[in-house]
């Protein structure tokens, strides 16, 4: 029973969908919703990250994901016990969206349905970056250019010296 009504929920997620999406089919909505699931916990933040990945796509950038290279270094088993560093970023891994191009061959977790509805009817925007404040409940800073995500890059490690 759960696993028909978790499939009739999805299937109507998928239905529903923004048309313009460039995503495949069902498999792609799930594993591109798996990597907005992990880049941030907040609702409201989720079509909006989404909408930044479909501008990469359409760009045809690398969708430079950090979950996606946590996920490569730990295959989802345990916790990152560091944080991730620029090394990290080369390794060779059909997970790891900085080398490669598009999305990863399968999840990197199980999304949760409002991962799912924001990457199926994602905000429209011209952003292209985005980077953490650092803390859980305040979500990101979110940019169209690579100048001012540097920036806010900056801003935000600034702020972090501030407050240790």
């Amino acid at each position: 029973i759960i696993i028909s009504k978790s499939n009739d929920i999805s299937s109507k997620i998928w239905e529903e969908r923004d048309k313009t999406i460039p995503l495949k089919n069902i498999n792609e909505l799930f594993i591109l919703a798996s990597i907005v699931e992990k880049e941030t916990f907040l609702e409201k933040e989720k079509p909006i990250i989404s909408g930044v990945f479909y501008n990469r796509f359409k760009k045809d950038m690398r969708l430079q994901s950090d979950p996606t290279v946590v996920y490569a270094l730990t295959l989802g088993k345990k916790k990152m016990e560091r944080k991730l560093l620029r090394k990290d970023l080369k390794i060779k891994s059909k997970f790891n969206t900085y080398m490669n191009k598009g999305l990863p061959p399968e999840p990197i977790c199980i999304p949760g349905l409002d991962s799912l509805r924001g990457t199926s009817n994602p905000d429209k925007s011209n952003y292209l970056y985005f980077v953490s404040k650092n803390k859980k409940d305040e979500g990101h800073l979110f940019s169209e250019e690579y100048k001012e995500h540097l920036e806010n890059i900056k801003s935000v490690k600034k702020n972090k010296s501030k407050n240790e």
